[in-house]
């Protein structure tokens, strides 16, 4: 699935404006197999060289999200909820040219991507992470994106 249920949003772990969650709380709130898929995609994400973390409360639909960015360039967002967890990647439509003429993305990767809807000048693609196989395809587009950040323009 790559677009959220209409409730899916309400289902955020940290709901409180006034309460920003440690960097690692998920980690200990979330459900094992589920803390598990977070700590892989947060480790796999900050392992990238110059990639910066914050917990940020985005409004009141995304709540607080784990925000990864280099050089202030947005790469990704993790989303943790009481269902599990998910993720959020953006592109602009020139990242979204590269990325889609990338042979071997995943499905669910090529998915979100044509699902994601426009705010602003990029697409936002929503994946959902039922198994360790999502979380390393939301990496690899999330590495793939950083990839394209690197290069020389």
């Amino acid at each position: 699935m790559t677009r959220p249920p209409a409730d899916y949003w309400a289902t955020h772990l940290y709901l409180s404006p006034r309460q920003r969650p440690k960097a690692d709380q998920p980690i200990r709130d979330l459900p094992t197999r589920a803390a598990q898929r977070f700590k892989k995609a947060r480790e796999e994400i900050r392992s990238l060289r110059h990639v910066t973390e914050q917990v940020v409360y985005l409004g009141t639909v995304w709540k607080w999200v784990w925000m990864y960015e280099v050089g202030g360039r947005k790469l990704g967002y993790l989303h943790p909820m009481s269902s599990g967890v998910s993720g959020t990647f953006v592109l602009t439509d020139l990242e979204e040219q590269e990325i889609s003429a990338t042979n071997g993305l995943p499905r669910i990767v090529k998915q979100a991507v044509k699902d994601g809807v426009m705010s602003g000048a990029v697409r936002q693609c929503w994946m959902e992470f039922p198994d360790l196989d999502a979380v390393s395809a939301f990496v690899d587009v999330v590495r793939l994106k950083y990839q394209l950040l690197a290069r020389p323009e």
